[in-house]
């Protein structure tokens, strides 16, 4: 059945108009008409089964029944990510949805390439954010993944969501002797934050103004992986480690 996200603000009692975008989609693409099945998420872990009743400019559905998946996780991960060139970045906010990853903030550090262009960034966000709906869908995930605006590593490494995590890690290539199972049972925390570097990974100077503000150095072992492959392992291994896959 066809999947599509909808606002809570655009559901009134039964009846839900669904985006623009989503309401393109739906008659110029895959070309459904009135009477068809589809499946509606509202964001905030519903998932309803609605008939499709008109398909004007915004398509509007009738919710028929209703029920409610993806509970929040006991011990949530999130996702500090240095900036990664070109679509590097898109596999890594779509692969760490599909993962369950509660969180994702990309980080602007030293060694990323670039410098910040507001327009651009903006345009940037509103890409990934249709990129996570379009991995919501194809996974089944009720509860989109939080995607952050682009900040920087020294503002993340002490905010507020990074605090709460309770457990904080960042993966250093330099780092030889402590890895993950040094660190078990990793369920007692009341989340995990974790932070990966961009292509060129990060300075000693970031490194240490992170262990300064109470984070743990860690290592993914011997082999040196391309930035988003220790990402995508990093988040898998720790979502095994704490019951979510």
């Amino acid at each position: 059945m066809r999947k599509f996200f909808f606002r809570p603000q655009d559901r009134s009692g039964d009846i839900v108009s669904l985006s623009e975008g989503e309401s393109h989609h739906i008659r110029s693409v895959l070309r459904l008409h009135a009477g068809r099945h589809v499946e509606l998420f509202d964001g905030d872990g519903g998932i309803h089964r609605a008939e499709l009743i008109e398909m004007g400019e915004r398509v509007r559905a009738r919710i028929v029944s209703s029920a409610y998946g993806d509970a929040p996780l006991s011990v949530p991960l999130r996702v500090g990510q240095g900036l990664l060139k070109g679509k590097t970045m898109d596999v890594v906010v779509q692969k760490c949805t599909e993962l369950g990853v509660q969180g994702l903030a990309p980080l602007l550090t030293s060694r990323c390439q670039g410098r910040p262009e507001a327009d651009r960034d903006r345009k940037k966000h509103q890409r990934w954010l249709r990129i996570v709906e379009e991995a919501c869908k194809q996974c089944g995930r009720a509860r989109p993944m939080e995607l952050s605006e682009t900040e920087a590593f020294r503002d993340f490494i002490r905010s507020p969501a990074a605090e709460a995590a309770g457990l904080k890690l960042l993966f250093w290539e330099e780092e030889h002797e402590v890895c993950l199972r040094d660190l078990l049972p990793l369920d007692a925390a009341a989340g995990v934050c974790i932070l990966l570097g961009p292509e060129g990974g990060f300075s000693a100077e970031e490194v240490a103004a992170a262990r300064e503000a109470g984070w743990r150095t860690v290592s993914l072992g011997r082999r040196i992986l391309r930035a988003e492959t220790a990402t995508l392992a990093a988040a898998a291994i720790l979502q095994h480690l704490l019951g979510a896959m």
